[in-house]
């Protein structure tokens, strides 16, 4: 059957992505660059095939991709995650619409962060593992190396350390970097979200 495809005419005009993007369904995205400027909305993220309309997200999906991924943000390139328009959300009382991230790479099982929703409230927000599908020997020692970074039982480098050069060199030396940012941020959580403790117990339990 004739496929004709209406995305690009309905897309709002405007220069960077917006819910109204995602209204056909998500969105899984590559990072390829994040600037920081002045204004409301400070930082923009670039993806591939973003026809230079970058993300710029909200305070609230800044703080999940910093509390999984870490605050430098030089890290986040190369990164995958997934946004969703979220119908719920409001602006001055009416909703209109949000940009909302569902899940990211670098998690190997879901993560609950609890995140400031208004000024003395939280809301809990679970993000879910992205599974990139891939081939190659370096990318399985990649996925590994992400599962590593989450594990309390286990570190970055000493896993690093073992893994042949000639992966290392196609892996890229960037990536130890990232994943010594993921390892920090998952230590990050299980020592201030008071709810992490818990949830490894209930997981090791089954």
């Amino acid at each position: 059957m004739k496929t004709i495809d209406i995305t690009k005419a309905i897309s709002p005009k405007s220069d960077q992505l917006n819910a109204d993007d995602l209204l056909v369904g998500p969105r899984t995205i590559r990072i390829r660059d994040v600037q920081v400027s002045n204004g409301e909305q400070p930082v923009s993220i670039f993806f591939d095939g973003d026809d230079n309309k970058p993300w710029k997200p909200a305070k609230s999906a800044l703080r999940v991709l910093a509390a999984v991924w870490g605050g430098n943000a030089a890290k986040w390139i190369g990164m995958h995650c997934t946004l969703f328009n979220d119908e719920s959300v409001t602006w001055a009382g009416v909703a209109v619409g949000g940009i909302r991230v569902s899940h990211m790479e670098g998690l190997s099982k879901p993560r609950t962060l609890n995140l400031t929703k208004t000024r003395g409230k939280k809301a809990a927000v679970t993000i879910q593992p992205l599974i990139i599908e891939r081939e190659s020997k370096a990318d399985k020692f990649r996925a590994r190396l992400f599962e590593v970074a989450e594990d309390a039982e286990k570190s970055v480098a000493d896993a690093w350390a073992k893994v042949p050069e000639d992966v290392k060199t196609e892996l890229g030396a960037d990536l130890i970097d990232q994943l010594l940012e993921i390892e920090k941020a998952a230590q990050d959580h299980r020592e201030n979200d008071p709810n992490a403790a818990v949830d490894a117990l209930n997981e090791s339990l089954g």
